[in-house]
C-alpha cells in the first residue's frame, strides 16, 4: 500500500470517528434536553393528583378497591401461607387477578386527569399511564407478601397509554401502606407525556443539528478540496517529472558533443599550445562533468534520500584546491573569490559526498554574487578548526545581507523573499545548501548585516 493511500485512510478512519463523537453528542444532548422539556408542567401535574389521592390510592376510590378486593382473605391468606405454600400461591393469583380486573374497569383515572389537565392548562397532546408496581399484605407489620409484583422490564398497566411510560416522563411515584396488623401495602407510578416529545426535542436542539451538520459538510468539503488540490499537484509533479526526464536526455546529445569537441581540441594543439591552455582545459572538463552529473541528478530532488548517497573519507583541503580553479572563470577585475585554507593539513579528512559538497559551495558563492550591489564584489571561502576538534567553513560575502524577519525562511525551499521576488532564480539554492548540510549531519549558522553581508558557518566533525 502506497503512502497516499495510507494518507486516505488515516483521513476516513479520522472522518469515521468524528462521526460517531458528533452522533454521541447529539444523542447525549437529546436524552438531556428530553428530560428538561415539561419540568413545569410535570410538577404541577404532580401537585394536582397528589392533592386528589390524599387518603387515597392511584384514583378517587382505589383504597376502596383494593381492600374491598384484598380485606375479606387476609385471615385466609395468613393460614394458608403459614400451612401450605401451594394453595397460598393459587389464592393469591386469584385474588390478584380479580383486584387488576376492578382497577382497571372501576378506574376513574380518566375524569381525574381530564380535571389536572384543565387545571394545569395541559394541550391536547398529553396523556398519561398509571402503573401498579406492587400490592402487598403484611400479617406482623414486619413481612410484606407481595401479591402483584411487577418487574423493571414489564410494567402494570391500570390506565392510560403505555407509550408514555418513560424514565423522563414519570411524575409521580407512591408508596402507600399502613404500619399495622393485617394490612396492606400499594406501589404505583404516573407518567405523563406528551406525544410530539421528540418533534419537540428536536426543536429545541436543532441549533446545535445544524451547526453539527455545518462542520460536517465543512469537512467534507474541506476533504474533497484538499484531496482534488493534492490529485492536481500529483499531476503536476508526475507532468515536472516526465519534463525534467525529458530535459535530461535532451541535455545528454549538446554534452557529449561538447566532450568530443573538447577532446578533439585537446589532440589538435600542439604541446606548447596545451601547456598553456591545459589548466583551462582541465576546468571545462571538470565543468562538463559536473554539468552533466547535475543534469542527471541535482535536478531530481531525490538524490536527497540519504540511502542513495555515497560518502568518501576525503581531505576538504583538496576539494577547495580544485573548486578554486573552477571559480577563476568567475573572477574579475570587479569580483574577487578567496579561499583560505592553509591552518588545515592536507590529512584532515571528513566524510563526505565530494559532487554534494562542490555544488553547496557553488550555491553559496553564487548567492553571494547574485544579491550583491557592491562596486568591488568579495566572496571569502575559509576552512579552519571549530571550538570542538572539528572543522568549520565560512562562506562570507560583501552582500545587501539578510533581515532578521527573512533569516529564519532561507532555507525554506522556493523561499526568496519579498525584496527577490523579482530577481531570477527558483529560490532552491539555500535549500540545496540546507539539504547537503541535513544527509551530512553537519550544522550550519548564519550570520547577516543588511548592506553589510551574510557569512555562513557550517561545522563538521574529523574522522579521527
Amino acid at each position: 500500500m502506497g503512502r497516499s493511500h495510507v494518507y486516505k485512510w488515516i483521513a476516513v478512519c479520522c472522518f469515521l470517528l468524528f462521526l460517531v463523537l458528533q452522533y454521541l453528542m447529539i444523542v447525549r444532548s437529546y436524552d438531556i434536553k428530553r428530560s428538561q422539556l415539561f419540568q413545569k408542567e410535570k410538577r404541577e401535574i404532580k401537585a394536582a393528583y397528589d392533592k386528589h389521592i390524599v387518603n387515597d390510592k392511584m384514583f378517587p376510590g382505589g383504597q376502596k378497591l383494593v381492600d374491598s378486593a384484598l380485606i375479606p382473605h387476609l385471615v385466609r391468606l395468613k393460614y394458608e401461607y403459614e400451612e401450605n405454600r401451594i394453595a397460598f400461591y393459587a389464592l393469591r393469583d386469584s385474588i390478584s387477578g380479580q383486584l387488576l380486573a376492578k382497577l382497571r374497569e372501576e378506574s376513574t383515572m380518566d375524569s381525574l386527569f381530564q380535571v389536572i389537565r384543565a387545571n394545569v392548562d395541559l394541550g391536547g397532546d398529553f396523556g398519561y399511564a398509571l402503573v401498579l408496581k406492587e400490592v402487598s399484605v403484611t400479617f406482623d407489620t414486619r413481612e410484606f407478601i407481595p401479591i402483584i409484583r411487577s418487574d423493571e422490564n414489564q410494567f402494570i398497566l391500570i390506565g392510560g397509554d403505555r407509550q408514555f411510560i418513560e424514565t423522563d416522563d414519570l411524575v409521580s411515584s407512591i408508596t402507600v401502606g399502613a404500619n399495622s396488623k393485617m394490612s396492606n401495602r400499594v406501589a404505583f407510578a404516573l407518567y405523563v407525556g406528551n406525544t410530539h416529545t421528540a418533534l419537540s426535542v428536536l426543536k429545541a436542539i436543532f441549533p446545535l443539528l445544524l451547526l453539527s451538520g455545518c462542520c460536517i459538510t465543512g469537512i467534507i468539503g474541506l476533504y474533497w478540496g484538499t484531496y482534488r488540490n493534492w490529485m492536481k499537484q500529483k499531476r503536476m509533479a508526475e507532468m515536472a517529472s516526465d519534463f525534467i526526464n525529458n530535459v535530461t536526455h535532451e541535455f545528454n546529445t549538446p554534452l557529449t558533443t561538447i566532450r568530443i569537441a573538447l577532446s578533439n581540441i585537446a589532440a589538435k594543439v600542439s604541446e606548447e599550445e596545451k601547456s598553456k591552455i591545459s589548466a583551462t582545459l582541465d576546468t571545462m572538463g571538470r565543468q562538463i562533468k559536473r554539468l552533466d552529473r547535475l543534469v542527471n541528478k541535482a535536478i531530481d530532488l531525490s538524490i536527497f534520500n540519504q540511502e542513495q548517497i555515497i560518502f568518501e573519507e576525503c581531505s576538504l583541503v583538496e576539494l577547495l584546491g580544485q573548486l578554486k580553479q573552477d571559480l577563476a572563470v568567475l573572477i574579475h577585475e570587479n569580483t574577487n573569490i578567496h579561499i583560505t585554507t592553509a591552518m588545515v593539513g592536507q590529512d584532515v579528512k571528513v566524510l563526505v559526498n565530494p559532487f554534494l559538497f562542490v555544488t553547496m559551495i557553488n550555491n553559496l558563492v553564487d548567492n553571494g554574487l547574485k544579491y550583491n550591489n557592491a562596486r568591488y564584489k568579495e566572496i571569502d571561502i575559509h576552512l579552519g578548526y571549530a571550538a570542538n576538534n572539528g572543522l568549520v567553513l565560512a562562506v562570507q560575502d560583501n552582500g545587501i545581507g539578510i533581515s532578521d524577519s527573512q533569516l529564519p525562511h532561507i532555507f525554506t525551499k522556493g523561499y526568496r523573499g519579498k525584496r527577490y521576488a523579482r530577481s531570477t532564480g527558483l529560490g532552491l539554492g539555500l535549500f540545496f545548501v540546507m539539504e547537503v548540510v541535513r544527509i551530512h549531519r553537519w550544522h550550519i549558522e548564519v550570520k547577516s548585516d543588511e548592506q553589510r553581508g551574510t557569512t555562513f558557518f557550517i561545522f563538521m566533525p574529523i574522522i579521527n
